[in-house]
């Protein structure tokens, strides 16, 4: 990747403030997701017109033994499971209405990724352009017929495909110098309007792309670490305006990950490392505040928020740890994930904020 001169802001401590430390003016209300299946995580959440859905997997074994597919859904008498053929892990999922709804999967094992289709009666199974090649890893969905989905494509490079609603279609992505690299998360304010992240493979380095209704363009990121030889890459974005775009991402060795994120302010990126370990698996906005929810090293739920000038600690669901999150109508904000603490096993949960 280009190096580019940003301002970097150093904000000490965001993952090492006390838990609770500030807004702990609601309260979490935790439920199981309706399975019968041993264990199991979800991945994703999304949101509209009074329903929430939840997307993952569940497994009657910890292995890779009996995976299965699963999406929940959640109305006015609470969670329902929503039956689909068992096509991967579903990583993501847009809800656009309670009639038109998208997910995507990766294989648990053998088999092409691919994207399903809730129409308000059955899930309809739709290849992807390429299908034994593209690997989705994020969803962003603006209308019934504009749906991206972004990506890789096995071996090669990043990847945007798009729905137009007849048919998923290949939009070129930037080669990059760098050679080889995936996106992980997309997000945008407008269908001319969208950022994808994701990073290199060798070195691993963040990748920013943007698209303005007509190209992707690579926009640079600065590296947190100037050492090559540690990895780093961008795991999550969430844009609300041309000029405030938020990354989130990592710098470090597997298992001694050193989250971080940037803002985007329409000219340059401003980045805010976090001082200890962990992983950021979704920012949010909720209300006129940011937030983010992050995994810790010994896989202890985090949420935290920003202030205007820092993140400080909130109340995180004691036994969920939370790795997708949506607003939902009535304003109360739903993390998805699987159950934690000393006597939980990896089991799909779900929890409610309420102030």
């Amino acid at each position: 990747m280009r190096r580019t001169a940003a301002t970097l802001i150093a904000t000490a401590g965001l993952l090492a403030a006390p838990v609770g430390q500030a807004w702990a003016t609601g309260s979490w209300t935790e439920e199981p997701a309706p399975t019968t299946a041993e264990f199991g995580t979800l991945l994703a959440a999304d949101s509209a017109q009074g329903e929430s859905w939840a997307f993952g997997y569940t497994s009657d074994s910890e292995g890779p033994l009996g995976q299965a597919s699963a999406v929940y859904r959640k109305g006015e008498q609470g969670w329902q499971e929503m039956p689909i053929e068992s096509i991967g892990r579903l990583v993501d999922g847009a809800v656009i209405a309670p009639d038109d709804v998208w997910t995507i999967s990766l294989p648990f094992k053998d088999g092409n990724a691919t994207t399903a289709h809730w129409d308000g009666r059955q899930w309809t199974q739709v290849d992807l352009a390429s299908p034994a090649y593209a690997k989705p890893e994020a969803l962003k969905a603006f209308a019934p017929d504009d749906v991206w989905t972004v990506g890789h494509m096995y071996a090669t490079r990043g990847m945007a495909q798009h729905w137009d609603g007849k048919a998923w279609t290949d939009v070129p992505v930037p080669e990059l110098g760098e050679g080889l690299y995936s996106l992980s998360d997309v997000n945008g304010v407008a269908s001319d309007d969208l950022w994808a992240v994701g990073q290199t493979t060798s070195p691993a380095r963040g990748v920013a792309l943007h698209w303005d209704g007509k190209a992707w363009t690579e926009v640079p990121v600065p590296d947190v670490n100037a050492d090559p030889g540690v990895p780093e890459g961008l795991t999550d974005v969430l844009a609300l305006a041309p000029d405030d775009v938020w990354i989130g991402g990592y710098s470090g060795q597997t298992n001694r990950e050193v989250p971080f994120t940037a803002h985007w302010d329409g000219t340059a990126w401003q980045v805010f490392d976090l001082a200890e370990s962990g992983k950021i698996t979704q920012l949010v906005q909720v209300g006129d505040q940011v937030q983010l929810f992050a995994v810790g090293p010994n896989l202890e739920p985090i949420w935290r928020g920003w202030t205007g000038s820092s993140w400080e600690g909130k109340l995180a669901p004691p036994m969920t740890r939370v790795y997708g999150a949506t607003v939902q109508d009535d304003g109360t904000l739903l993390g998805v994930g699987d159950r934690t603490g000393a006597e939980a096993r990896h089991e799909p949960s779900t929890a409610t904020y309420q102030d």
